[in-house]
C-alpha cells in the first residue's frame, strides 16, 4: 500500500519529536522568569529576540504539520537551530550544542524523507 511521504511512519515520528522539542523550548521563551532573557543578553543578543525566536519556533512547528508549508518550516527551523548551535559552541559550556545538532540531523532526515518517493527509496536501498 502506497502512503504519501507526509504520512509515512518515519516522517510522522520525526515531526512529533521535533514538535515536542521545539514547543518545549518555544513556550518557555514566553515565560517572564524562564532565564532566556538573561541567556540571550549574556550571548550578546537583545532581549526582544527571546519572544521573536519563540514565535518563529511555534510558527515552524505549525508549518511542519501543513503539507504545503512543511519544506519551508524545515528550512526556517533549520536556520534557528544552526544559529543555536553556533551560539552554544561559541559560548561555553559547548555541551549545550548537542540538542540543536540533534535537531539539525532530524530536520535533514525529515527533509530528505519527504523528498523521496517510495520507488526512489527502494532504488537507493538496492544500490547500497
Amino acid at each position: 500500500m502506497y502512503l504519501p511521504a507526509f504520512r509515512r511512519p518515519l516522517p510522522v515520528t520525526i515531526r512529533v519529536v521535533l514538535s515536542l522539542g521545539f514547543l518545549a523550548a518555544a513556550l518557555t521563551k514566553f515565560l517572564p522568569h524562564s532565564g532566556w532573557q538573561t541567556r540571550f543578553a549574556d550571548w550578546g543578543y537583545p532581549t526582544w529576540f527571546v519572544p521573536l525566536v519563540g514565535g518563529i519556533e511555534v510558527l515552524g512547528v505549525v508549518g511542519l504539520w501543513i503539507r504545503r508549508a512543511s519544506r519551508q518550516a524545515i528550512v526556517l527551523l533549520g536556520i534557528v537551530v544552526i544559529e543555536a548551535t553556533y551560539t552554544n559552541l561559541s559560548h561555553p559550556p559547548s555541551i549545550q550544542a548537542i540538542r540543536p545538532v540533534v535537531f539539525v540531523v532530524l530536520l535533514v532526515v525529515l527533509f530528505v524523507t519527504q523528498q523521496l518517493r517510495p520507488r526512489d527509496a527502494h532504488t537507493m536501498l538496492e544500490s547500497s
